[in-house]
């Protein structure tokens, strides 16, 4: 308490106080949203000091006791505000996957996290930045910043978004790929593989200017979302499409039947005007989508014209998630 000049008396809450006080409230935080992630997440206990990682896992890592200590030492009056941004990261990225209806865990730093591959145990390496997300499928994981968990998301799961939703969403869906960092070019329907359920094809485009040293700034994916009897989509990615090294833009989406075209335009002034058609089918054997032909008209400045057109017969059977525009030659 402080007395003031007229008497009166004042109360005036120490500086350190209300630090450690935000320290006490960012650990609580985390604890809580771990034991509520566990909750929802594990259905049988773990080693104390080991987490595995099965199937599609997400897990959300924060600074243990001993670690916010050493930070707060290092940091000195930054670390607060570190802390803080944190925070704010963790809560946008649960937000969004909560939006998404994926399940994540949360768990502090003292934890070693391993998966198993080829009946080997293997460890995951401690992450650079204290506060970070890690990613696990199929045999391989990715850490993440926390800032960049959007963003990361759809590229390192692939179709999982669709398939966590659980409902048949395309808007969702087309979201969670697209994020903030691309925008809806074109989309249209079709039947692609014969079910008599209504497909999609999408084409985005990247709302960033061009980069030449940022490879974020190039890709563009093209998505095709197969409904599975109207309970979900299955996506299928690719970035390889448009743009490309030669420069190639997006000029038009076909869809007919079971196939779908993808038509880019260039021109070289003064030397070439180019069109290209490329053109995908369901095969009904592999229950895949694959190239079916790819086309390449050229005119040249002084007339001269070079039409070309090939088909897997001549490239043999390329995936729509393994084509890349730079690959092919006619």
């Amino acid at each position: 308490m402080i007395r003031d000049e007229n008497g009166c008396y004042h109360l005036e809450i120490n500086q350190y106080i209300m630090k450690n006080l935000l320290l006490t409230a960012l650990i609580t935080f985390f604890s809580v949203a771990c034991n509520k992630s566990r909750e929802k997440t594990t259905s049988a206990p773990l080693k104390s000091d080991t987490m595995v990682l099965n199937d599609q896992d997400i897990v959300f890592v924060s600074p243990g006791d001993q670690a916010m200590a050493a930070l707060k030492k290092k940091n000195g009056e930054d670390f607060y505000t570190i802390a803080d941004d944190a925070n704010n990261y963790f809560s946008e990225a649960s937000v969004y996957l909560d939006s998404l209806k994926v399940a994540y865990k949360n768990a502090d730093d003292t934890k070693v996290f391993v998966f198993r591959k080829d009946h080997k145990t293997i460890a995951i390496p401690k992450y650079k930045s204290p506060w970070y997300a890690l990613f696990y499928k199929d045999g391989k994981y990715e850490t993440v910043d926390l800032v960049n968990v959007r963003e990361a998301y759809p590229k390192f799961f692939g179709n999982t978004a669709a398939k966590s939703s659980g409902a048949l969403d395309a808007k969702t869906v087309i979201a969670s790929v697209a994020g903030d960092q691309y925008s809806v070019l074109e989309k249209k329907d079709g039947d692609l593989n014969n079910d008599h359920f209504t497909d999609r094809i999408v084409v985005l485009a990247n709302n960033r200017d061009l980069d030449p040293q940022d490879p974020d700034t190039k890709t563009a994916p093209v998505l095709i979302l197969l409904n599975d009897q109207n309970k979900k989509y299955d996506v299928l990615k690719n970035e390889n499409i448009y743009p490309n090294s030669f420069g190639d833009s997006f000029r038009k989406l076909v869809v007919k039947d079971r196939f779908f075209t993808v038509e880019l335009f260039n021109e070289v002034p003064d030397e070439y005007t180019s069109e290209k058609y490329i053109t995908f089918r369901f095969s009904e054997p592999s229950k895949e989508i694959v190239l079916s032909k790819y086309g390449e008209n050229t005119v040249r400045k002084d007339g001269r014209k070079n039409n070309a057109l090939c088909s897997d017969k001549s490239f043999g059977k390329i995936l729509f998630r393994d084509y890349r525009s730079d690959d092919i030659r006619t």
